[in-house]
């Protein structure tokens, strides 16, 4: 290079000189410069600023198309406009298919929106079962098996399985099994699996398990105890064939007219024995026992009604006909079981029934039972004593059956025949007569929720009623029959139920302890107690001590509902237990006590004892503030 030459020319690039080494390329941003330089431009036009607009001159009286009064189709101004969005040059026209009009002047238009469809990603994975021969077989296996335990179930319950064709079977009532066939009783848990079987490898197979441990856990399977007066199949009495022939013999003087067969049911329907033996008195013996077996089974209303009339007017054949068999039997064919007929401890003695063996209520016709009880309470003021026992004895035992408490005609009966028994007893017999029933009772039960259903089935309908139900609470409380040959007032202290609440029945154990049972002993208690037998005579010192005793039952109450935990509404008995405990409590605080115990504040402190304390102290104060307004006194 030369000394005066230019600057620029030392920045030149140099070639070079070496091998057969192709040129690098050129930068990405010189090239996609190079390549937009070499295409032509689409729109040409865009770049290029269009040309003014011609303005159109009309004239005044020009008309103007598609206005109001026009019915010429609309003309558009298009063209008008300037060309800014002109055809590329190169650019093929699709021709756009025109619209379809139509004539229909009725058809609905066409929106002119219209929803957009969502359809799903193309991304999510939607798994389509795929079903082999097999699977399929699998699965009718378990439709059958599912049908066939709705059957069992079916048949268990006594229902039979209706056609599907026939609409009419949904509403009839559940029939008899053939020849009276017992059914064996089917526990909840294999039922639960035969209901809820599923295929072998089925997706539902592991929830079968989780729900069966679940139930397990509470108290689905546990059922309160159950005591059933009456056997499950129909007694043969019932049966025309069984009953007992009228006696024809018997049918003499003026009772020759019932010795005919014909027409024997009209002239008792029309009452004519029953005026005659109003007047006279001197319906035979045979005659009597035979209407008084035929009362309870006949089918016809104004029949039994006559039938009850004729038996209320023999005061006399009452006393020396009815004893404790005729009222034994009286039940006996109405379908009484032979266990709760039973006089002797060693074969009535024992628990209940856990399950109903089939349905009762929905197959039996109970007007025979009505008829027994209404003939109780019509011969109850001619009956002895013995017989009076036995009665009140077998209507408590059908106290604790449910069929009382469920069907509110029996239960109305059921309460006025024992009204009626029981205002029957004398005076003098009152004492052994509820010594006598309470120790029929005591020695047929030993649970403690059946022998409540007994005591609450006893109506407060008077004050022997009320008295017997006391007497009877207090056997079942102490587990002592001879309790109930005396008054409460002098068999009963709060000291022996503080004694009591020490036994093992009264310890609440989480694992161990029947609920059901701690419920009904609960509900028994708070029947014997009543008011609690306060001190008469209102001596200080005996009030004092009978209300601290009363509040250490009450104490001891409050760890008893303390002691058991909630467990919602699956554990019921637990509920139950609770409920009754609160409720006793609060008897106890403002029923049996003699007055309502002092509100104690955060330090469980009684404000009346600080006031006691307190109370010299502010009488002193008291006096010496009235004694400086006071003149002073002149000598």
């Amino acid at each position: 290079m030369s000394k005066n030459g230019s600057i620029t020319s030392f920045f030149k690039p140099v070639a070079k000189t070496s091998g057969n080494l192709p040129p690098p390329p050129p930068p990405p941003h010189i090239e996609s410069q190079v390549r937009a330089s070499r295409t032509p431009s689409p729109l040409p036009q865009l770049l290029s600023s269009p040309p003014a607009p011609t303005p159109v001159v009309r004239s005044r009286d020009a008309v103007i198309q598609a206005s109001e009064d026009e019915d010429d189709d609309f003309i558009s101004s298009d063209d008008d406009l300037p060309s800014l969005f002109s055809k590329p040059s190169g650019a093929k026209i699709v021709p756009v298919p025109a619209r379809k009009e139509t004539n229909n002047l009725c058809a609905t238009p066409r929106a002119k929106r219209t929803a957009l469809a969502m359809f799903s990603s193309p991304l999510t994975i939607m798994p389509k079962h795929k079903y082999d021969i097999q699977a399929l077989l699998k699965h009718a296996e378990a439709d059958n098996a599912l049908e066939e335990s709705e059957q069992r179930m079916a048949s268990i319950m006594g229902y039979e399985s209706a056609d599907e064709d026939d609409p009419m079977q949904e509403h009839q009532l559940p029939q008899q099994p053939a020849n009276n066939q017992k059914k064996v009783p089917v526990s909840l848990h294999v039922t639960m699996m035969d209901v809820f079987s599923d295929a072998e490898g089925s997706q539902d197979e592991g929830h079968r398990e989780k729900l069966l441990r679940a139930v397990k856990r509470t108290e689905a399977t546990v059922h309160r105890k159950e005591w059933h007066f009456f056997d499950q199949p129909l007694p043969d009495a019932m049966s025309i064939e069984a009953r007992s022939p009228f006696p024809s013999a018997a049918a003499r003087g003026a009772w020759a007219f019932l010795a005919p067969a014909k027409g024997r049911a009209e002239l008792f329907e029309d009452g004519l024995p029953y005026h005659i033996q109003a007047k006279m008195q001197s319906v035979p013996d045979d005659i009597f026992l035979w209407v008084l077996d035929e009362a309870p089974l006949t089918k016809t209303r104004k029949l039994r009604e006559e039938y009850l009339r004729l038996l209320g007017v023999c005061p006399d054949h009452v006393g020396r006909l009815v004893d404790d068999q005729v009222i034994s039997q009286l039940f006996r064919n109405v379908g009484a079981s032979e266990r709760s007929l039973s006089s002797s401890p060693q074969t009535s003695r024992g628990s209940a029934d856990h399950q109903r063996d089939s349905p009762t209520t929905a197959q039996r016709d109970w007007a025979p039972l009505r008829t027994v009880l209404l003939l109780s309470a019509e011969l109850s003021q001619g009956l002895t004593i013995q017989s009076l026992t036995r009665s009140v004895a077998i209507l408590l035992r059908l106290g604790m059956d449910s069929l009382v408490r469920e069907d509110l005609a029996i239960e109305k009966e059921f309460q006025d025949a024992l009204f009626a028994l029981v205002g029957a007893v004398s005076r003098d017999d009152w004492d052994s007569f509820c010594g006598d029933v309470c120790m029929s009772l005591y020695s047929l039960v030993d649970d403690a929720s059946l022998r409540w259903d007994s005591v609450s089935s006893i109506p407060s309908m008077g004050a022997r009623l009320i008295d017997l139900r006391r007497r009877l609470a207090i056997v079942f409380v102490f587990d002592d029959p001879q309790r109930a040959r005396a008054r409460p007032e002098d068999n009963f202290s709060m000291r022996a139920v503080i004694d009591r609440l020490e036994a093992d029945e009264f310890i609440v154990d989480r694992h161990l302890t029947d609920y059901y049972e701690l419920a009904a002993l609960v509900e028994l208690l708070g029947v014997a107690t009543a008011d609690g037998c306060p001190p008469v005579g209102g001596c200080p010192e005996a009030v004092k001590q009978y209300n601290s005793e009363v509040d250490e039952v009450t104490r001891r109450i409050k760890i008893m509902w303390s002691s058991i935990h909630e467990q919602g509404a699956a554990f019921a008995s637990r509920l139950d237990a609770r409920v009754n405990l609160k409720d006793f409590e609060r008897k106890l605080e403002h029923a049996v006590r003699t007055r309502p115990p002092p509100r104690t504040d955060i330090f469980d402190i009684d404000p009346r004892e600080e006031e006691e304390s307190q109370r010299p102290r502010q009488q002193h104060f008291l006096q010496k503030f009235l004694a400086k307004g006071r003149p002073p006194k002149t000598p």
